[in-house]
């Protein structure tokens, strides 16, 4: 069964920037693509003349993306979904029956700046599929896909995502382990050269357990292996700047979490050095 793609849409030029790169990434894997326009309730009034005339404009706004699609010259099945609702919860329910959501990377809402952070943000958290968020962003040649690594079960889908997508790419993947030793006023001097050595140690043999089997799967495949002694987010940014994409994890979906990245997570997507990708545990 092909791959079904799922595409926010609305007509601005960062979503369209997202709608290129997924018709493309669809065109290379014989995927479908799904176009969803959702025309925000928030600020309508509930009677029924209101709701019609906003579907009407939902409607016609995916008319013309659709219009758009096809002109990018994209010769594969499109289908359509236009509504009127809460855009956060639309986009999580439609998650359901894709195997990739693309967004492109607006700056958020009239939320934007507060603890929930960007749209983008927000539907990476909740959504039931691997999100990818597009910005305008020039690639570098051979820049390689960039994963994060920690050992976490959330790493490892990631980097299987990422082993997978630099394969298919022809480019390097770069495995990133960032770690800082605890920065506690007055016990620096606990961190002797040997506490750092065993923290580089336990480094190297995450990335080793993170990449295992992938020479195998991949023979063909180049991975290069970064250990920095760096702010997790502040390495995986400098590291996937100009690459072809970022892959995090994210631990998964349950009560609060539902709403909230892990802080890697949400910092990457806040950054957005290249086509980020947020997979699911």
């Amino acid at each position: 069964m092909s791959e079904k793609y799922l595409i926010g849409v609305d007509g601005s030029e960062q979503s369209r920037v997202a709608l290129a790169w997924g018709l493309a990434r669809a065109t290379e894997r014989r995927a479908a693509v799904e176009l969803l326009h959702v025309a925000d309730d928030s600020f309508l009034s509930e009677s029924v003349a209101f709701l019609s005339e906003a579907q009407s404009a939902s409607e016609q706004m995916l008319q013309a993306e659709t219009e758009y699609a096809r002109s990018l010259g994209f010769a594969g099945t499109i289908t359509g979904t236009a509504v009127v609702g809460h855009p956060i919860a639309e986009v999580e329910e439609a998650s359901k029956r894709a195997d990739l959501l693309i967004l492109g990377a607006h700056g958020g809402s009239r939320f934007a700046g507060s603890f929930f952070g960007t749209r983008a943000v927000k539907a990476a958290a909740t959504a039931h599929c691997p999100v990818a968020v597009i910005p305008q962003r020039d690639v570098a040649p051979n820049a390689g896909v960039v994963v994060g690594v920690d050992g976490s079960e959330a790493s490892r889908k990631a980097i299987a995502f990422a082993a997978e997508e630099a394969s298919q790419r022809g480019v390097p993947l770069i495995a990133v382990y960032a770690w800082m030793p605890p920065l506690t006023p007055g016990l620096e001097y606990l961190w002797s050269e040997e506490l750092v050595e065993s923290q580089r140690a336990a480094a190297e043999e995450a990335i080793a357990i993170g990449v295992a089997g992938l020479a195998e799967r991949y023979p063909d495949l180049e991975i290069e292996r970064r250990i920095l002694q760096s702010a997790p987010v502040a390495a995986l940014v400098q590291s996937a700047e100009g690459a072809e994409m970022l892959v995090v994890g994210s631990r998964g979906r349950g009560g609060i979490s539902r709403l909230l990245l892990g802080s890697v997570s949400h910092g990457v997507l806040q950054a957005l050095p290249c086509p980020v990708v947020v997979t699911r545990a």
